[in-house]
């Protein structure tokens, strides 16, 4: 007897991408809900996450990066830091090496809001984590880093034109 693989290769890419898809409605739909009881919208979130992912590096983060990784013009990077400074999530301070430079830093309550809005799904998430074997995880973690650098590429790259066709 032969084994057969029940779903067809393009029926296991179309399935693997739905839920890639779906999971990012998920999300949206969490980060709405939840960061919404905080006043903070998705680009706000999503702002103090690269905050935070470039002080984990031990980087600094001007409001020039930061436009350039949320695809925010200059003026609505500024109107939003403005409006992450106004709540006290972030502040901008000049670089100790170079005054022209600004980074900006979360504040300890901003650390705290990102802690009750994301620690629940991260729980979850986690929890799906530790059902898989060490070398599943690994292959998870090779097939999300591709994924996710795939995305950005194509991000990147220019659409066509639809009024050329």
């Amino acid at each position: 007897m032969t084994y057969r693989d029940p779903t067809p290769p393009a029926a296991m890419e179309a399935a693997i991408i739905e839920r890639l898809r779906e999971f990012t409605t998920a999300m949206d739909h969490y980060i709405d809900a939840h960061g919404g009881r905080h006043g903070l919208h998705r680009t706000d979130l999503n702002a103090l996450g690269h905050v935070m992912d470039a002080s984990r590096r031990g980087e600094d983060l001007g409001p020039g990066e930061l436009a350039a990784a949320l695809n925010l013009s200059a003026p609505a990077t500024s109107a939003l830091l403005a409006r992450l400074e106004g709540v006290g999530h972030v502040q901008r301070r000049h670089s100790a090496t170079d005054r022209r430079r600004v980074s900006i830093e979360m504040t300890d309550e901003a650390m705290q809001v990102g802690r009750d809005v994301f620690a629940p799904i991260g729980g979850a998430i986690r929890d799906v984590i530790a059902g898989f074997t060490p070398s599943e995880r690994e292959v998870v973690l090779r097939f999300l880093s591709e994924v996710v650098d795939r995305t950005n590429a194509a991000a990147r790259q220019t659409p066509p034109d639809p009024a050329a066709g």
